[in-house]
């Protein structure tokens, strides 16, 4: 079968050479696509309109980092959007348009041109799983319905996990007469290592056999379930186990008692900035010379994190909730816990692990083997691209 899509357009809001962007994943989507693709073309919509109404309107609600009335989720910004990428398709005739989530799409309207959505999640389901940390944007659901529309009028949507999925098709009241329309596609890790495999392998087996190690990495504390893994790191201290607990991303409150001192079982290093090299080197180390991963998350709609980890072979260890399942293989990859799990249920299955070493190396392994599969930008690409072949095959296009 020729290929059908030799010229995608991949335009999003958001900027795909920036690595900090959306925590990397536009950056690292681009370049996967770049490599996969015999050419791709990116374009970016201009700053969302400022008309007086919308402006105005935006003052009276409130503004901030995260205002309730943002202006890219007016209609006259998403119109914008539809004018200035449909000119794009007419200038340039790709063979399909790859929109990296749905205010490019939400009024586009060329119907000859296959059209499809790449995220995490539908809108909705990410306002619901955040509801409980974020404000609610005044327009969400006008915004959410105007998702729903594009999805049943464009050609493929793509989210990141197996619950995004159930979610969508739900929301979205998807009946598609071509079969199967809406795909689970897991995101690729944005943080690797900077070793060769069999450096990385040396690292894993040289592991602290005296102290366990383990590793937080999240800017929201209390939504990343902070608190829980202190109280890991104090029970496996109260059980005669030597631990070190290592946190980044934040400078949470942790009593000085557990910081400082001859028994510190906590070391807070704050946020690192991986374009720094001093500070990337000394991420790479934390991952490298850690035994776990644990972030045991309240709310996620993906959790690059988790990816990450697994291709340093660092075992990730959560809440068994929404995504996690999709990227976290629990007693092969990782462990993922209950919702109302108390600290000693991940005490003791993380001991049963330390206690073990040959099933904590065949864990490592697996998670390897997880992460150079399914969990790299270019699977995640190549996994696209081939459901839109097919897609278009099926069409006759």
């Amino acid at each position: 079968m020729s290929r059908s899509i030799k010229h995608l357009l991949l335009t999003t809001v958001e900027d795909p050479y920036n690595r900090n962007t959306w925590s990397g994943i536009t950056y690292s989507l681009r370049e996967a696509l770049e490599r996969n693709v015999d050419k791709l073309s990116v374009f970016r919509p201009s700053r969302p309109s400022r008309n007086v109404k919308d402006v105005v309107l935006r003052q009276l609600y409130g503004g901030g980092k995260k205002p309730r009335y943002p202006l890219w989720m007016t209609n006259a910004t998403l119109r914008k959007n539809a004018r200035e990428i449909g000119a794009e398709i007419d200038r340039i005739q790709p063979d399909a348009v790859l929109s990296i989530s749905s205010q490019c799409l939400a009024y586009l309207d060329r119907p000859g041109t296959p059209q499809y959505l790449f995220s995490d999640s539908d809108w909705m389901t990410w306002l619901e799983t955040y509801s409980g940390f974020d404000k609610i944007p005044v327009r969400a659901p006008q915004f959410a319905a105007l998702e729903a529309q594009a999805a049943q009028r464009i050609d493929g949507v793509f989210f990141g996990s197996e619950w995004a999925v159930r979610e969508a098709r739900a929301k979205y009241s998807l009946q598609d007469e071509r079969g199967k329309k809406i795909h689970a596609v897991p995101l690729g890790a944005n943080w690797v290592p900077e070793v060769s495999r069999d450096e990385l392998l040396q690292r894993i087996d040289g592991r602290n056999k005296d102290c366990i190690q383990l590793l937080y990495v999240g800017v929201d504390w209390e939504r990343k379930g902070g608190p829980l893994t202190v109280d890991v790191a104090v029970r496996l201290r109260d059980l005669g186990r030597k631990v070190m607990l290592h946190i980044v991303g934040c400078r949470p409150e942790i009593p000085s008692s557990l910081t400082e001192g001859d028994g510190a079982i906590v070391t807070i290093h704050g946020r690192l900035n991986k374009n720094e090299p001093e500070q990337r080197s000394k991420m790479q180390e934390l991952y490298l010379q850690s035994h776990f991963l644990i972030v045991p998350t309240r709310a996620e709609c993906y959790g690059i994190v988790f990816a990450e980890a697994q291709a340093f072979g660092l075992p990730p260890i959560s809440r068994d909730i929404t995504s996690l399942p999709t990227i976290v293989l629990d007693g092969e990859t990782g462990l993922l816990q209950p919702v109302d799990a108390q600290a000693e249920v991940y005490v003791d299955r993380i001991l049963t692990l330390v206690n073990d070493p040959a099933a904590y190396r065949s864990m490592v392994l697996k998670a390897l083997t997880r992460y150079d599969s399914i969990l790299n930008w270019d699977s995640t690409a190549r996994t696209m691209l081939a459901f839109m072949e097919e897609d278009q095959h099926r069409a006759g296009r």
